[in-house]
């Protein structure tokens, strides 16, 4: 049901990833619910079990937007290039090779890592209890100097996109961070594409 003139709220797990991917094909009116769904209902909101049926709506995809995406070939061409920092942004674990996944599993056939040059962001400690975005001074605190205070360019990545999505939004349009982009392909793609370089402290 979405037109080109649709105002989309996303919610749930990941809304940046949905509000990411609606801006990485130029949807012009995407919005994030600053809230959890438990807040919402909690502060007596609309809320129904049955499923919507809209009618086709007539929303036709642009072309990719380079600026906020960055592929394996992009990302690959990016280690250690002055002016360009990886953000890894998953738990300490997942970045010193300890698991593949963020639920403890590892990857048949995968490699546990992270990748070289890569800072290590984590973004635990964004929202409020209510499942809202904490305020500006206190996001920017949670940011190391480099990270928000660099002009250079800033490629997000976490396991499949959800976390580095987050990180996105919360520095491109929270914190006015300019030139971030996401690699939604993320830790799901590189640690199982053979030949990527992988470094881990504890392999």
């Amino acid at each position: 049901g979405i037109e080109p003139d649709s105002t989309v709220v996303c919610y749930g797990y990941a809304p940046a990833l949905g509000l990411w991917l609606m801006k990485l094909y130029g949807h012009r009116d995407v919005r994030i619910l600053n809230c959890s769904r438990d807040t919402w209902r909690a502060g007596g909101h609309p809320w129904s079990t049955a499923a919507s049926e809209p009618a086709a709506g007539g929303w036709r995809l642009d072309d990719e937007d380079s600026r906020v995406r960055a592929n394996l070939a992009a990302v690959r061409e990016a280690i250690g290039q002055p002016g360009i920092t990886l953000m890894d942004v998953r738990s300490a674990a997942e970045y010193a090779g300890e698991r593949f996944w963020p639920s403890g599993g590892m990857e048949p056939g995968g490699r546990a890592g992270h990748m070289p040059s890569a800072v290590h962001q984590p973004v635990d400690g964004l929202y409020r209890e209510d499942g809202s975005f904490r305020p500006v001074a206190e996001l920017r605190d949670l940011f190391a100097p480099e990270v928000l205070d660099g002009s250079g360019e800033l490629i997000t990545y976490c396991t499949i996109g959800g976390r580095a999505a987050t990180a996105w939004f919360v520095l491109t349009y929270l914190l006015d961070r300019q030139r971030v982009r996401v690699y939604d392909g993320s830790w799901a793609e590189w640690g199982r594409t053979p030949g990527t370089p992988v470094e881990a402290s504890n392999p």
